[in-house]
């Protein structure tokens, strides 16, 4: 048995691990675990505040203490689920500005990483970066959202017409334009339920075709797999 420990962005991206990855990588003998980044403290609840990445050292803090609290254990590796979009900057953080300028989106993803993995400074941890963030799963099959929302064809139908002959992890990163802002803009319900839907979306889209439609996601899984 060996163990993977992922760092995610929030609730979205813990129950997608949860809900897929767990039983995904079962099968190859791989146990899963997910917890959102720890983010500081909630006085109001006297709990740890988790989730959201306002922060580069909150995620980078977080990573080393579960890598320390696992005293090195040799079957255990660590890997990131974070989004580009809004990504933090700042003199703390290896998103440069060299890097932002990046035109190809799959360059800079790259850039970003490597510049990660070399801050982490860790042999197990695979660095990754969502492009652009994590509703890029839910535009691979657009009419999925149909499921949750029956009432919606005419919107859904819009939606697809505006990412139309785009590749859904080239859809950029504006507030604007990111791929849960396109969704929100035709399914402004989604936006108080992305944590619950979009898993739920995702998951009926499946595995398969989301490493076929997302190229860098796809590498991601590839290099897990292998571990």
């Amino acid at each position: 048995m060996k163990y993977l420990n992922i760092i995610a962005e929030g609730s979205t991206e813990e129950n997608f691990v949860n809900d897929v990855f767990v039983k995904h990588f079962a099968a190859l003998g791989i146990y899963v675990s997910v917890r959102k980044i720890l983010t500081g403290w909630d006085r109001h609840n006297n709990k740890p505040a988790k989730g959201g990445l306002r922060q580069y050292s909150k995620f980078h803090n977080d990573v080393k203490n579960w890598i320390t609290s696992d005293n090195q254990r040799p079957d255990t590796w660590y890997t990131s689920f974070i989004d580009l979009y809004a990504f933090p900057k700042g003199v703390e953080s290896p998103y440069t500005t060299e890097i932002q300028n990046i035109l190809d989106p799959y360059k800079k993803v790259a850039a970003l990483e490597d510049a990660i993995s070399k801050n982490i400074d860790h042999p197990k941890f695979i660095s990754y970066i969502q492009l652009h963030e994590f509703e890029a799963f839910l535009l691979v099959d657009p009419d999925r959202l149909l499921t949750m929302y029956p009432d919606a064809r005419k919107n859904i139908s819009q939606l697809k017409s505006d990412i139309s002959n785009t590749h859904p992890e080239e859809i950029n990163e504006s507030p604007q334009t990111a791929p849960s802002k396109r969704i929100i803009k035709y399914l402004p319900d989604y936006a108080g339920q992305k944590a619950q839907v979009g898993p739920l979306i995702a998951e009926d889209i499946g595995i398969t075709a989301l490493r076929c439609k997302c190229p860098h996601f796809d590498q991601w899984i590839s290099r897990l797999e292998q571990i």
